[in-house]
């Protein structure tokens, strides 16, 4: 599949979703540390200390997802090692959001920094990071569309999954509104009220988008109901997301 290949080194392929991916982490490292002075109590220094542990619990935690949701497709009859390969993509953003999270957490508590306030300034990277992670996806023709004959159906290669039929360009669907959501946080961030309100913004904001783009997804299976595993997660992360806001406006107020 070469149209997937960005360029060769050494005669070793480089994909455009690792390209997409790394470019992603870097936005998201420039702005976060940009956003970081912004605030007294993260530095900047602090805020790039963590990434480490943010790579290690994203890529762990998005890749053992996906190994459990599609282990019957692409798993079962493999040799064990192909859990670990990672060249073809094969990462569920939901698992890599929630084991990041875990480990980020590990940090901040083991370095006692402010964890809503660091929250805060990583939530709009969040966002544009994942939005340039979303390109990737479409280039490497993973979480595709559903099939439509509407003016933005997109053809992959008759040999993709999809045989050549035109489908919904979802992951650049997604994409834009997280590009969107984006610059949404950025602006409230520059006026947000008290700690965890940029947290809970993002959580609220990528759970309705995210839940909405399923319904044009063509490639994952219903797991309850109508609704997929992503729907599922996404209520929950916007459920999650209402609850944080409410206890932070309260709690602002109530120091107030």
């Amino acid at each position: 599949m070469s149209y997937r290949i960005a360029f060769e080194i050494a005669g070793h392929p480089v994909y455009w979703y690792g390209v997409m991916f790394a470019l992603g982490i870097l936005a998201g490292l420039w702005t976060g540390s940009r956003r970081a002075r912004l605030t007294s109590d993260v530095t900047s220094e602090q805020f790039l200390n963590s990434i480490p542990w943010v790579l290690i619990g994203t890529l762990v935690g998005a890749r053992a997802l996906f190994v459990i949701t599609y282990w019957n497709e692409y798993f079962a009859n493999q040799p064990w090692t192909e859990i670990f390969n990672y060249r073809n993509g094969g990462l569920v953003y939901f698992g890599g959001m929630i084991c990041g999270i875990g480990c980020t957490l590990i940090y901040l508590l083991k370095n006692k920094i402010p964890v809503w306030t660091f929250f805060d300034i990583a939530a709009p990277s969040l966002a544009l990071a994942h939005a340039l992670g979303r390109v990737g996806c479409f280039i490497n023709g993973c979480c595709y569309g559903r099939p439509t004959s509407s003016f933005l159906g997109v053809h992959y290669p008759e040999y993709h999954e999809t045989h050549g039929i035109a489908v919904h360009p979802v992951q650049l669907y997604e994409a834009g509104f997280n590009l969107l959501l984006f610059a949404v946080l950025e602006y409230c961030f520059r006026h947000r009220k008290f700690q965890g309100q940029i947290t809970a913004f993002y959580f609220i904001g990528y759970g309705v988008l995210r839940f909405i783009v399923e319904l044009f997804r063509g490639d994952v299976p219903q797991v309850f109901l109508c609704f997929s595993q992503a729907q599922l997660i996404a209520l929950a992360v916007e459920l999650t997301g209402i609850a944080l806001l409410v206890y932070h406006y309260h709690n602002a107020k109530r120091k107030a």
